[in-house]
C-alpha cells in the first residue's frame, strides 16, 4: 500500500489573519497507512521562552514535533498571552491539501485547521507575538496556550520592565481644586506635545478614571510606561474632546 504523503507544517513569512501560511522552513510532514495513525497523547513544551520589549521588535515562539501521526482533520488553537498579539503562525500545506489559518483582528486567537486524513507531526511550528506598547511597567511573565487536538501546552513570553511615563509639562490643579488637572504649559518636542494636548486644557479623565486632581493624575500614571498611548477626556475651554495621549518617558 503506497503511504499518502501531505505536508503540513513549515516556516513561512507572518499571515495576515485569514490568510493561507506561506512556504517556509519549519514543515510537518505527513501521513502514513491507516493501520499506524494514532492521536496525540502529549504534546511537547514550547522550546524557548522570548524576552519582547513592549513596543518592540515581534518574536518567535517555537514548538517542537509530537512525532506522532494525527487523525484528521486536525485543529489548532493558539490564545496569546495577555499584553501581547499573534502576528503570524509559520506553518505550510502543500500537496493539495487545505489548510487555512486566521488570526483575530485583535492579534489574541489564532486557529488552523488541516484537511488530511493523517498526517505526521514531525518538524516544529512557530508562532510569532509581540508586547503590546501600553503592557505593564514592571514587565513579568505571561501565559497564553497552544492547544492541538484537545490537548494543551502553555505559551509563555516574558515582557521586560519599562520606563515610567509623564506628561511632558507643567500641570497643577484647577482652582477650587477637584474639577480637573489643568495643563499649564507643554514641552515642544515631546510625544505630549505631538498628541495634541494644549496649554489650557483641563484633564479629566485619564484612561477611563476620572483625574480631579494632580494627585489622582499620579496615581494612575503609577503603572504606565514611556511610550504608551492612551485615550485622555480634556475640557478645552468648555468643549469635552478625547485625545490619545503618548506618554513620555521620565527620562525625556
Amino acid at each position: 500500500m503506497n503511504a499518502h504523503k501531505v505536508a503540513v507544517f513549515a516556516l513561512g513569512a507572518a499571515l495576515l489573519a485569514g490568510s493561507a501560511a506561506p512556504v517556509g522552513a519549519y514543515a510537518a510532514t505527513a501521513s502514513a497507512p491507516a493501520a499506524h495513525t494514532r492521536s496525540a497523547r502529549a504534546l511537547p513544551p514550547q522550546q524557548n521562552v522570548p524576552t519582547l520589549q513592549a513596543g518592540g521588535a515581534a518574536q518567535d515562539v517555537v514548538y517542537p514535533p509530537d512525532n506522532q501521526y494525527h487523525n484528521g482533520p486536525s485543529q489548532f488553537t493558539i490564545i496569546a498571552p495577555p499584553h501581547t498579539a499573534i502576528t503570524a503562525v509559520k506553518l505550510n500545506c502543500y500537496g493539495g491539501q487545505s489548510c487555512p489559518v486566521s488570526i483575530a483582528s485583535d492579534g489574541h486567537v489564532a486557529t488552523g485547521h488541516f484537511s488530511a486524513s493523517s498526517w505526521l507531526f514531525d518538524r516544529p511550528l512557530a508562532v510569532t507575538v509581540t508586547a503590546s506598547p501600553n503592557a505593564p511597567l514592571a514587565g513579568g511573565t505571561f501565559n497564553g496556550s497552544f492547544t492541538l487536538e484537545g490537548v494543551t501546552q502553555p505559551l509563555t513570553v516574558v515582557i521586560t520592565p519599562g520606563v515610567p511615563g509623564v506628561v511632558a509639562g507643567r500641570l497643577r490643579n484647577t482652582n477650587p481644586a477637584g474639577n480637573g488637572v489643568r495643563v499649564m504649559s507643554v514641552d515642544a518636542g515631546t510625544k505630549t506635545a505631538a498628541s495634541g494636548l494644549q496649554p489650557g486644557d483641563v484633564i479629566t479623565a485619564f484612561d477611563g478614571n476620572p483625574t480631579p486632581t494632580v494627585n489622582d493624575l499620579d496615581a494612575v500614571l503609577a503603572d504606565k510606561r514611556g511610550g504608551a498611548t492612551y485615550p485622555i477626556t480634556v475640557n478645552r475651554s468648555g468643549d469635552i474632546i478625547t485625545l490619545r495621549l503618548t506618554l513620555d518617558p521620565e527620562d525625556y
